[in-house]
């Protein structure tokens, strides 16, 4: 299965660190998670409603990300960064990668995948840098 993740270039890598460090949506502070979308387009809307529109980026990527092994589990990960690390863990790790409704396009997904979690396998097919077009960042 392949995933699309945007990021900035800095933290182009499959490690989880920044969502380990400050949680997100989807897993708790403790908890290494990437962030991926099913499509280009959803992973850029993704990122979209969360940067400063005051300037146009350009130090982002997308990346083109290969997961192996077993297709992603489907869960509802609503409330799941309330969750102790060993709560989280114990609910979630028999996936390595979960699949999610994206709360954006909620017949879309986003998936999430957990580099600590047992069977996880991934591999970056491709990055490159991601230009916006500068008519997202238009003031009105």
């Amino acid at each position: 299965m392949t995933t699309y993740r945007v990021v900035r270039r800095q933290f182009a890598g499959l490690s989880g660190e920044g969502a380990r460090m400050y949680g997100g949506r989807c897993n708790p502070p403790g908890i290494p998670a990437i962030y991926t979308s099913q499509s280009i387009a959803l992973a850029v809307l993704e990122i979209l409603v969360h940067i400063d529109k005051s300037e146009v980026p350009d130090d982002y990527v997308v990346m083109a990300i290969r997961f192996a092994g077993r297709r992603a589990g489907r869960s509802d990960l609503t409330g799941a960064n309330q969750f102790t690390q060993d709560r989280f863990k114990a609910s979630f790790y028999r996936w390595p990668v979960l699949r999610v409704a994206s709360v954006i396009v909620p017949r879309e997904f986003n998936f999430v995948a957990l580099p600590d979690a047992p069977g996880f396998a991934a591999t970056i097919e491709w990055m490159e840098p991601l230009s916006f077009d500068r008519r997202l960042f238009a003031s009105q």
